[in-house]
C-alpha cells in the first residue's frame, strides 16, 4: 500500500490521450427544474434602487437548483476516461509491460456551495453577479490492470481532494433578461490524497501511476467545468432570472 500526497494538480499539464466528457445516464428520463421561490422581481428591483453588494440569498437559491440538476443530469457520478501506458523493468531487459486504468468514477460535484459572500454590482443596464463556490470531499477511483510477461495483478486506486474552489461570474442584461455565465474557473485546490492497493511486486509503479492519473484528469475536469457544468449553471441562472420577471413555477425539458 502506498499513499502519495499531491499539493497542486494545476501544475500538471499533459495530453489526456483523447479523453472526453462522457455524460452519464440521467436518473430521470425528463429532468424538471422546479422553481419554488416567489417570482417577485426583487433582484432587479434591488439593482434599480441602488441596493447592491451582498447577494448571498440569491446565490444560495441558484446553487440549490444547480445541485438538484447535477443529480438529475447524472453529474454526481462522472465516468472517467480509460487510459494506459507502457513501462520497462530493469530486472527484465527488453521486456515491456503495460498499466491500464479503467472503470473510473468521480463524485462530489453535487456538493457545490457558496464560499464567502456573493456580490451584485451593475454598469448601466448590466448586472454583474459573482461569487466563489466550492465542492468538498471530491473523490475519484480507478480499477488498475497490469500486464507483464502475460501475467499481472489487478489493483485499485482511490483519491480525494479536501476542497476545490471556483470563481463564478455572470452578467445579466436588465433590458433583455439574458444571462451569460462568462467565468467559471478553478481557483484553488486543497490537498489531494491517493491510495493504491493490490500492486504486489509492482508497488514501485505507484508514484508513476498517480502522476499519470492526475495528468490525465486535469484536462478532463477542465473540459467538464468549462463545458457541461458551466452550461448547467447558465441554464439554471437564466431560469432563475426568468422566474423573477415572470410567474412560471415549473420549467421542463432542461437541455444542456
Amino acid at each position: 500500500m502506498k499513499v502519495v500526497y499531491v499539493l497542486a494538480l494545476l501544475c500538471l499539464v499533459v495530453h489526456s490521450h483523447g479523453a472526453s466528457i462522457r455524460r452519464p445516464d440521467s436518473k430521470k428520463d425528463t429532468p424538471v427544474l422546479s422553481l419554488k421561490f416567489p417570482a417577485t422581481g426583487k433582484l432587479l428591483a434591488r439593482v434599480r434602487s441602488g441596493e447592491l453588494g451582498n447577494a448571498n440569498d440569491y446565490m444560495d437559491e441558484v446553487l440549490t437548483l444547480v445541485r438538484e440538476q447535477i443529480v438529475l443530469q447524472g453529474y454526481d457520478r462522472i465516468a472517467l476516461p480509460d487510459a494506459d501506458f507502457s513501462f520497462t523493468w530493469d530486472e527484465y531487459p527488453g521486456v515491456t509491460g503495460g498499466v491500464y486504468l479503467h472503470d473510473g468514477l468521480a463524485t462530489g460535484m453535487e456538493t457545490i456551495h457558496r464560499v464567502g459572500d456573493a456580490t451584485l454590482s451593475n454598469s448601466d443596464t448590466v448586472i454583474f453577479f459573482e461569487s466563489d463556490c466550492g465542492i468538498n470531499n471530491a473523490a475519484f477511483g480507478y480499477a488498475i490492470s497490469i500486464l507483464f510477461l502475460d501475467i499481472g495483478p489487478t489493483a485499485s486506486m482511490v483519491g480525494t481532494a479536501d476542497y476545490i474552489n471556483f470563481y463564478f461570474h455572470s452578467t445579466i442584461d436588465i433590458l433583455s433578461g439574458i444571462v451569460v455565465v462568462d467565468v467559471f474557473d478553478l481557483k484553488q485546490m486543497g490537498h489531494i490524497s491517493t491510495e493504491i492497493t493490490g500492486l504486489g511486486i509492482f508497488n514501485w509503479l505507484a508514484e508513476i501511476i498517480v502522476d499519470f492519473t492526475l495528468n490525465l484528469l486535469a484536462p478532463f475536469f477542465k473540459e467538464l467545468l468549462e463545458g457541461p457544468i458551466t452550461n448547467l449553471i447558465n441554464t439554471v441562472l437564466q431560469h432563475y432570472v426568468d422566474s423573477l420577471l415572470n410567474p412560471p413555477t415549473t420549467l421542463a425539458s432542461l437541455v444542456l
